[in-house]
């Protein structure tokens, strides 16, 4: 790998992004309005680089992340929880808002993403209540905290944790430690 390349929404991320990490490159998507031309240059250099997809932890942030994930680039994944990213106001959400130790701590335990052939079937999470159960959202979130991946219905929770190959094994001890 050349270098390390955060991949951020705004200008103002990118902003704290520097000011915490002043030699890390990132690249700004101007929102989920995120050009083929950026979604091709993120993926181009995926290829001999780094590239580590920070993203806003809302709807916006999910969206973007799934276009650049379409591309089958060479990703890394860097999540924050959303109540960690909330402005003062409580009206805005944004990496931008995040304190300096969250934003390292997310920096730090980023997941590569895995883009081979998925192995964790609809019916796996069925069988375990991840979906289509009365409590199968409260599982999904219980999973999700733990893992410090981003909330999501059952079809997205599937891809997300087949993209970030985490197993059935992981999933299931989750779901029996005891809250």
């Amino acid at each position: 790998m050349n270098k390390q390349i955060i991949v951020v929404e705004g200008n103002h991320d990118q902003v704290k992004i520097n000011s915490i990490y002043p030699n890390l490159q990132c690249i700004t998507t101007n929102g989920s309005e995120i050009s083929d031309k950026k979604l091709n240059l993120i993926y181009q250099l995926s290829k001999e680089n780094e590239v580590i997809l920070f993203l806003d932890p809302d709807t916006p942030g999910k969206k973007i992340m799934q276009k650049i994930l379409n591309t089958n680039g060479k990703y890394t994944l860097a999540y924050i929880k959303k109540e960690k990213a909330i402005s003062k106001n409580r009206k805005k959400v944004g990496i931008e808002h995040a304190k300096e130790n969250d934003i390292r701590d997310a920096l730090e335990n980023k997941i590569e993403i895995n883009n081979q052939e998925s192995y964790i079937k609809l019916s796996d999470l069925y069988n375990r209540g991840l979906v289509n159960k009365r409590n199968a959202n409260i599982n999904r979130i219980k999973v999700c905290d733990s893992l410090e991946i981003p909330v999501s219905n059952g079809k997205t929770f599937l891809k997300m944790i087949n993209l970030l190959d985490i197993s059935l094994e992981r999933v299931d001890e989750i779901l029996n430690e005891k809250t």
